[in-house]
């Protein structure tokens, strides 16, 4: 038998590849018709980004994944053992596995949810040679929302975040604000503000979250562009299904400027007004857009800026007007994209 032959796969692994990705890709495909939320938990001060989480994907065709990243162990503390058993149950809690609950508990409060009438599943996938590995336990509603507890180990938080992501897909990651913010450039992809990295690779919508919960309403910024109407849209219909008010923003860097940006609000008013979706008011402004979005957003529950289409390097070497105001801003912000 030559190399050639050995390294063959037989018809029967074939076939059982074959069946394992025609699952993974039904699964996908089924996902893709549902409004996925991926929360990622810090500590139990930035718990308000679950209730925050809970206040807009409140509807039956949402599901809320918590998702909390933990180091690789190399130290040999966590017992194997703990890997294959339900983590909810586990006797030594691994790390993170304490926030994950008091998570659930959030969301059991704000949505209302009875738990013992939901079909529960647990899992256990092996990763990053770390003895526990990555463990999951989802709890599947009746009405099919599903919400998961996601304990997932990796390098470091932001491998951890966007690995996920490629197990979802998601349409929305939200995190709680960072500490201490850093300037754009090359570095953030060394340095450890995970916000940042995030919002710099991210593929999808990235909202960075404050404990604004006492505001209510979006805040959606518009420049009249074809990509700044989408975002317009998009948010609008999640505003509109969470029951918050919408206000329409817009400013023009000079005075001359001015009808360009009254324009933009007016068309996003009449696009939404075509979708059903009340606005309660437009706002046009006029200065520097990042410390204008600043100043009017910071009275709402969301400020809503949309990505300029930049690649993922160029907002590594450039950053973006998004990143900026998420730093700035007093209020969650979420850059749509």
């Amino acid at each position: 038998m030559g190399i050639l032959d050995f390294l063959k796969k037989s018809p029967l692994q074939e076939r059982h590849e074959e069946a394992v990705r025609q699952q993974i890709e039904k699964q996908r495909a089924e996902r893709r018709k549902r409004f996925r939320v991926l929360v990622s938990l810090k500590d139990e001060e930035t718990l308000y980004v679950v209730r925050l989480a809970a206040r807009l994907a409140n509807c039956e065709t949402c599901d809320i994944i918590l998702l909390y990243v933990r180091p690789i162990d190399r130290s040999g503390s966590i017992q194997i053992n703990i890997a294959r058993r339900n983590m909810l149950e586990a006797g030594v809690e691994l790390p993170g596995l304490r926030l994950l609950k008091k998570g659930l508990e959030v969301l059991k409060e704000e949505l209302k949810m009875p738990l013992d009438r939901c079909e529960t599943h647990t899992s256990h996938t092996d990763a990053w040679g770390d003895p526990a590995g990555d463990n999951k336990v989802s709890f599947r509603c009746p009405q099919g929302r599903e919400i998961v507890l996601k304990l997932k180990v990796a390098p470091d938080i932001t491998t951890g975040i966007l690995d996920q992501y490629e197990l979802g897909p998601y349409n929305l990651i939200i995190m709680g604000e960072p500490t201490r913010w850093k300037k754009s450039g090359l570095w953030v992809l060394f340095h450890h503000v995970v916000a940042e990295r995030v919002m710099a690779l991210a593929p999808c919508s990235v909202m960075i979250a404050r404990d604004s919960l006492d505001r209510k309403g979006f805040f959606i910024c518009t420049d009249g562009s074809a990509r700044s109407m989408n975002a317009v849209r998009r948010s609008a219909i999640l505003a509109y299904e969470a029951g918050e008010e919408i206000t329409l923003f817009s400013v023009a860097p000079t005075q001359a400027e001015h009808e360009k940006a009254r324009k933009a609000v007016d068309d996003a008013a009449a696009l939404l007004d075509k979708l059903d979706i009340p606005v309660k008011e437009t706002i046009v402004a006029i200065g520097d857009p990042v410390e204008k979005i600043v100043e009017y957003g910071e009275k709402y529950l969301v400020t809503v800026v949309s990505d300029e289409g930049r690649s993922r390097l160029q907002r590594i070497l450039f950053g973006s007007t998004a990143t900026e105001v998420a730093r700035k801003a007093r209020t969650s912000v979420l850059d749509v994209r």
